[in-house]
C-alpha cells in the first residue's frame, strides 16, 4: 500500500481574505459624494446678471441724465430751451443778448437783489443774479392781478427775482442760467417745479454766491451802466 506523502501544513499562514492579525478584512465604505451647491450657484448667477444689468443700464442712460443731475433736471421739462457756452465776463454798459429775457452771458459787475419788483429791472443786473443761482420769473405787464400776486409769492423764497417784462412772447417766462421756459399761466404747476429745480440748482456757475447786498435799481441801464433807484422793489432779505 503506497505510503501517503506528508504535505506541509499551511495552518501557520493567515487564511486568504483574512487580516494579518486575524479576523476578516473590512472593505472601506464608498466615498460619499457631496451634492453640487445648486442654490449657491443660482444665487451667484442671479446677482451677477443683476450687476451686469445695472452697469449696462447706467452706461446706456448716461446721456439721458442717469449720471448727470443737470441733464436729468433739464429732461424733466417739456419745451425747455437750453443755452450752453455762455460768457461770464463783467462789463459796464448795456449788453445785446440773443434771448429775451436773457438767460446768461456778459453782465454788469453788480447783481440785482432777489425779490419782487413792480417795474422792470436791467437785464445786465438780472443776468448776474442768474449766475448766482437765482430764478428770474418775468411776466407781461398786463397779466391779470391774481396771477401777478401768485408769481410775487415766489419772491419770498430767497433766490428768486419776480419782475414785469414788456414784449414777452408768452404771458410768463421763466429763466435760470442757460435755461428758459415759456409758460401760459402763472397757475401752471411747472412754475413751482422750475423754481424748485433751478433755484441754486446744478446749472449755477457760482453756487452759494449772494443774491442780496447788490442793487435794487430798476429800469434799463444807460450807456454809462447806471439805472434808477427802485422805490417799488421788495428785494429779499
Amino acid at each position: 500500500m503506497a505510503q501517503r506523502q506528508n504535505r506541509p501544513s499551511n495552518s501557520g499562514r493567515p487564511a486568504a481574505g483574512s487580516a494579518a492579525g486575524g479576523g476578516r478584512r473590512r472593505t472601506p465604505p464608498p466615498a460619499v459624494k457631496k451634492p453640487f451647491p445648486w442654490g449657491v450657484a443660482a444665487t451667484s448667477g442671479v446677482l451677477g446678471l443683476l450687476l451686469i444689468a445695472i452697469v449696462v443700464y447706467a452706461v446706456a442712460n448716461q446721456g439721458s441724465g442717469f449720471t448727470d443731475p443737470l441733464k436729468k433736471a433739464d429732461q424733466s421739462f417739456s419745451g425747455l430751451s437750453v443755452s450752453t457756452g455762455l460768457a461770464r465776463d463783467h462789463v459796464e454798459g448795456t449788453v445785446q443778448y440773443p434771448k429775451s429775457p436773457p438767460v446768461g452771458g456778459k453782465h454788469n459787475p453788480t447783481w440785482e437783489n432777489c425779490g419782487v419788483y413792480g417795474v422792470p429791472v436791467a437785464n445786465e443786473h438780472a443776468v448776474h443774479s442768474l449766475e448766482h443761482g437765482a430764478v428770474w420769473i418775468t411776466y407781461r405787464p398786463d397779466l391779470p392781478a391774481d396771477q401777478i400776486k401768485a408769481l410775487d409769492a415766489y419772491g419770498t423764497r430767497g433766490y428768486v427775482l419776480v419782475t414785469p417784462y414788456p414784449g414777452l412772447s408768452s404771458p410768463v417766462s421763466l429763466q435760470a442760467w442757460g435755461r428758459q421756459l415759456k409758460v401760459q399761466s402763472a397757475g401752471d404747476p411747472v412754475v413751482d417745479k422750475f423754481v424748485t429745480t433751478y433755484m441754486q440748482g446744478p446749472q449755477t456757475p457760482e453756487q452759494g454766491a449772494a443774491c442780496t447786498n447788490g442793487t435794487s435799481a430798476t429800469g434799463p441801464l444807460t450807456p454809462t451802466g447806471t439805472a434808477s433807484a427802485a422805490p417799488s422793489a421788495s428785494p429779499a432779505k
